[in-house]
């Protein structure tokens, strides 16, 4: 999987000349994807304990994509929203790390929480695309933006990490035991799984930036 996040910044390179602003804030989540992939990987071996950092990048990506969000998402009051929101989720994140569940530990918490509201973002941006009138007075299709594949390479991504976010601190915790293995295999393939998606339909978008503005 961090073979693939990697790779992905290949076609991000090569189209860097001809991102727009929101499309720079993706490719900039897209290199701190691969960031906390390969070093939280470097961490574990390590110190057998990449929590800290994890929690950390969660929270770098957090504020990345509600960048991203505030860029393309065009109601005034949205906007505002999403900064309130940025900002409540930051002391949500101080206030699991040090005080609920602790510093070593995954912070399904805030996680949880930061992953629901990404969610809601992404279904928020959908449904202006589809209630859009310049794009329909335009002819413009929806799949034909690119911020429309990065949405729902965000979104799929997003819900299938939600139930490990959900679960992993209490699969942590919990007795050694076939029954929480099992639930960590299908949560962690499923998480995997929509890494891949992402990866397919960011890719996706890249190529409809090559076919508007090349």
């Amino acid at each position: 999987m961090v073979g693939i996040e990697v790779l992905l910044l290949i076609p991000f390179f090569l189209n860097f000349r001809f991102l727009n602003k929101e499309e720079r804030v993706i490719f900039a989540y897209a290199i701190a994807n691969a960031f906390m992939g390969v070093v939280s990987d470097i961490i574990a071996r390590i110190y057998h304990n990449n929590m800290i950092f994890i929690t950390a990048m969660m929270l770098v990506q957090f504020f990345i994509l509600t960048i991203f969000y505030i860029n393309v998402l065009k109601h005034p009051k949205a906007k505002k929203i999403l900064q309130m929101i940025l900002g409540a989720t930051f002391i949500l994140c101080v206030v699991d790390f040090a005080i609920l569940e602790g510093p070593f530990v995954f912070n399904s918490i805030f996680i949880s929480f930061r992953t629901f509201v990404l969610i809601i973002y992404g279904v928020i941006f959908f449904l202006q695309l589809m209630r859009d009138e310049s794009l329909i007075e335009q002819s413009i299709y929806i799949n034909t933006l690119p911020a429309f594949w990065f949405n729902a390479g965000l979104f799929v991504s997003l819900c299938c990490s939600f139930p490990l976010d959900l679960c992993f601190n209490f699969l942590q915790k919990g007795p050694p035991g076939e029954e929480l293995l099992s639930i960590f295999r299908v949560t962690a393939s499923l998480t995997w799984s929509g890494g891949i998606f992402q990866a397919i339909l960011f890719y996706i978008g890249l190529l409809k930036i090559k076919g508007v503005r090349r």
